[in-house]
């Protein structure tokens, strides 16, 4: 059987069910601290508890087991494309970070990518499968896109030319809508409050995430200008 890759509606739910399960152990951790607070050095400990959950529950659990609860809940495992294993710690923690940096975004570039990684799974080469032992009909999945053989891809100066004009494009466009949102300049003095902080940071993950997803895409031979082609075919012999 093909090596089975996770959806988008798998991981999110996987996602859901990690976030329900850090938000719990934040109520508690934090009612837990109300309780103790005449304890000396109950309060130290309680931002460790924060700290662990918040920043060390994901890396943690993928490094020792290959899943975070909400991923084994939905079948799925996290391993690195080189050795099909559990990625270690620290990778697992660069993984993480990306994903909160990037967001719902990074998730883009699944679309593209052949074994459908998003920008932190690319990132770190690590892919997200459905387990070995999961029933087939446990969780849909998708299969590594193949090349077709009657296609070949634009050369890679090519490629690369047509990337960086996109990126460049990519970046016009996002000082456009941020001077349109921020004209006074907030962004730059980091000054920002309220919905138009919300908005600036919004867009700069946006700016981030379509800047991935246009590298994949045009090294990919998927972008306008540096498309994937037939292959030519032989003349006829005379």
């Amino acid at each position: 059987m093909p090596t089975r890759y996770a959806t988008f509606t798998g991981r999110v739910r996987a996602l859901l069910v990690d976030t329900c399960i850090v938000a719990a152990g934040l109520v508690v951790v934090v009612i837990g601290a109300d309780f103790a607070g005449r304890i000396p050095g109950s309060g130290r400990i309680a931002w460790l508890a924060m700290f662990a959950l918040l920043v060390m529950y994901e890396p943690v659990l993928i490094w020792r087991r290959g899943a975070t609860i909400g991923h084994a809940r939905n079948h799925l495992r996290v391993v690195r494309v080189q050795t099909g294993r559990a990625p270690g710690f620290l990778l697992s923690f660069a993984r993480y970070a990306a994903k909160v940096v990037l967001g719902l975004p990074s998730f883009v570039t699944m679309a593209f990518t052949r074994k459908h990684q998003a920008v932190h799974d690319w990132l770190t080469q690590t892919v997200v499968e459905v387990a070995p032992d999961a029933d087939p009909d446990a969780a849909p999945y998708y299969v590594e896109r193949q090349d077709d053989p009657g296609e070949v891809l634009p050369s890679a100066g090519r490629r690369l030319a047509i990337v960086v004009a996109y990126l460049i494009g990519i970046l016009v466009l996002y000082a456009i809508v941020q001077r349109m949102i921020d004209p006074d300049g907030c962004a730059a003095e980091q000054s920002c409050v309220g919905g138009q902080r919300i908005a600036v940071e919004a867009l700069t993950l946006a700016w981030l995430a379509v800047s991935f997803a246009a590298t994949i895409a045009g090294w990919n031979g998927s972008l306008p200008g540096a498309r994937r082609s037939p292959v030519p075919s032989d003349p006829p012999v005379a």
